[in-house]
């Protein structure tokens, strides 16, 4: 996963939407992502905006909307670089990589806190934590 700064881009026919970094990284992001930050047109749209995103293996459709295979019957796939997630703004996609972080820490010591409170040794309590992640 990484993250991106969406500078331009447009919404595609089936309303998914083309987006582009200042380095002309083209990624792409799905009409429910686009919605979801209530941009359904062209004019909606704010940039820069942000997402993150990984490469995701698509598979080929033909004119009729079937799956395309080689010869050997194999389906043919490509690489797109998809968004995982939207934000209008830097800040709500830093925060959103904060709770991330931190649901972890808080997990983590929940787990201490009761396995303390549990009487458990010091030994026990570090083997749980390192099952639970």
């Amino acid at each position: 996963m990484k993250n991106y700064v969406i500078n331009n881009g447009a919404f595609t026919t089936n309303g998914n939407f083309s987006g582009y970094t200042a380095l002309g990284v083209r990624v792409h992001l799905h009409k429910r992502q686009m919605e979801s930050l209530q941009w359904t047109k062209n004019e909606d749209i704010t940039f820069p905006f942000y997402c993150i995103a990984e490469t995701k293996k698509i598979g080929s459709l033909d004119a009729s909307g079937k799956a395309v295979v080689d010869a050997s019957g194999v389906e043919i796939t490509s690489d797109r670089l998809t968004a995982l997630s939207a934000f209008k703004t830097k800040q709500e996609i830093t925060q959103a990589h904060a709770d991330s972080s931190l649901l972890d820490v808080e997990i983590q010591q929940a787990i201490e806190t009761q396995a303390k409170a549990s009487g458990l040794s010091d030994t026990a309590i570090a083997t749980l934590a390192n099952a639970s992640f």
